[in-house]
């Protein structure tokens, strides 16, 4: 295989081929972890693309969802890509934004598999992309959202080599999950991503889906002082890593650093846009918010978008000890809810345990209403949206964040996904999710009614999946009881 940087060999298996981390930039460090990406050297001979490139440095998670495997080495701005053996016609491109809050995560994961893809005709591309103060942070003399700048340099590789491994460079999807649904929606307003893809496949996007520019700004400014350097490419580079890395865990979200008995302190802090690190209008990199920039007839060929129907269970909720009323009212009050509302939502949820009735509060507030958002708002333009909902309920935890995704890799076998899934997850409803996603990225719609402001017909992914109207209004009980 020959690329634009030179030869390189992966692995091939049953008629798939994989590629692993192949270089698509320079490498970061250790002097450019807070410059624009640079286009990759060119080498010489064959580069072995056969084991996992390094990822991109971020501190450890206590509370992982599922694998993440930090690897160590050069040029973590590297893509894995996974392809047919064999065909006589380019295949459509899904490019696969990963998940992890921008702070955490990576193409190493064992979860983002693509050997299924490559099976159905689907050329699957996996990159890393810059986190936390490397990918985000504002400086005094560089440019922001430098991890938007990372994965628009993937795409510009996706564009100028994908052809080599049977891809379509004019038929590329990106897709992604949690903050690479966000990504993915970011780059809708990123002039220098425009025109590298076609379609958008969003899942599980939260709140919100940019970060203000003063807030950005303010948490730039301390970080710096806490690491005791000027907001400066050149002092930030020379600053330790390590360190940086013992001052971004100590700014993960409070949900996430928490220990599992504190749940009354995790319910009274979880707040919409707890995260700390994300993109950012800042005017240069992405200059249109995703609700305007959707709002265009033709900004993307097509919509899919949708969540998981009960997101913040894997914080809040059946899997946890049932926190306090007190705690949960402190909660819906940060929501802007009331006693009332708490009081709805116990109602609804037929529980008694106001954990479940917060993280639904939450999962409805930071994830499903955003969706219906920008469903409505690209289908007002006349761009053929499609919605779902995960409702398929794992043992203890139901349909929470990061459930959705042994299914839509349509890798239930995948290390730790019995962990998370219990035994018996259903390999028909993996089929039918991972098929959504192939049919749409070939440009033939997903296999449901397109979504509209009238009737609003939303898949749901269940046992039994079926097409409900207004299905974001519904109570997960509701839709599973059909």
């Amino acid at each position: 295989m020959t690329t634009t940087c030179g030869r390189i060999a992966g692995r091939t298996h049953r008629g798939r081929a994989r590629f692993l981390g192949i270089p698509y930039a320079d490498d970061l460090y250790p002097d450019h972890a807070f410059a624009p990406p640079r286009p990759p050297r060119p080498w010489r001979g064959v580069f072995a693309a056969t084991a996992a490139g390094a990822t991109v440095a971020h501190p450890h998670v206590s509370q992982e969802l599922f694998p993440d495997p930090v690897v160590a080495g050069p040029c973590p701005l590297n893509l894995n890509v996974y392809a047919p053996v064999d065909g006589d016609r380019p295949r459509p491109v899904v490019v696969w934004l990963h998940g992890g809050g921008f702070f955490t995560g990576g193409n190493a994961s064992p979860w983002y598999d693509g050997d299924a893809f490559a099976r159905d005709d689907v050329v699957l591309v996996v990159p890393n992309h810059r986190l936390a103060a490397e990918g985000f942070m504002i400086l005094d003399d560089g440019v922001a959202n430098r991890a938007v700048l990372d994965i628009t340099q993937a795409l510009q590789w996706v564009h100028d080599n994908i052809e080599a491994f049977g891809g379509d460079p004019s038929d590329v999807t990106v897709a992604g999950q949690s903050a690479g649904a966000t990504a993915a929606l970011a780059l809708t307003g990123a002039p220098g991503a425009r025109g590298l893809f076609r379609r958008l496949a969003v899942m599980s996007a939260g709140t919100p889906l940019l970060a203000a520019h003063g807030r950005m700004h303010e948490l730039s400014e301390l970080f710096a002082a806490q690491l005791g350097v000027p907001r400066t490419r050149d002092a930030l580079t020379g600053a330790s890593l390590a360190r940086r890395l013992e001052l971004e865990a100590a700014w993960l979200p409070e949900e996430v650093r928490a220990r599992p008995g504190e749940v009354d302190e995790r319910a009274r802090r979880v707040r919409p846009g707890t995260f700390c690190w994300q993109p950012t209008l800042d005017g240069e990199v992405i200059t249109v918010a995703p609700g305007d920039a959707l709002a265009v007839p033709g900004a993307v060929e097509a919509l899919l978008i949708g969540t998981t129907v009960e997101e913040w269970n894997f914080l809040l909720g059946p899997v946890t000890p049932a926190p306090s009323v007190e705690a949960c009212r402190e909660g819906f009050a940060g929501l802007g809810m009331t006693d009332e509302d708490l009081r709805r939502y116990l109602r609804s949820l037929e529980t008694d345990n106001p954990g479940r009735a917060l993280a639904q509060a939450l999962t409805d507030r930071t994830f499903r209403e955003p969706a219906h958002e920008v469903a409505a708002t690209a289908a007002a333009a006349g761009i053929p949206t499609h919605v779902y909902q995960f409702a398929w309920s794992a043992p203890g935890v139901g349909a929470a964040h990061c459930v959705d995704l042994p299914f839509v890799f349509d890798h239930l076998d995948a290390p730790g996904a019995a962990g998370l899934l219990g035994a018996g997850a259903p390999a028909v409803l993996a089929g039918a999710v991972h098929r959504a996603l192939v049919r749409f990225s070939g440009g033939h719609g997903p296999g449901w009614a397109a979504y509209d402001t009238d009737e609003r017909a939303v898949m749901v992914f269940d046992e039994d999946p079926r097409e409900v109207p207004d299905a974001l209004r519904s109570t997960p009980a509701e839709l599973r009881r059909g």
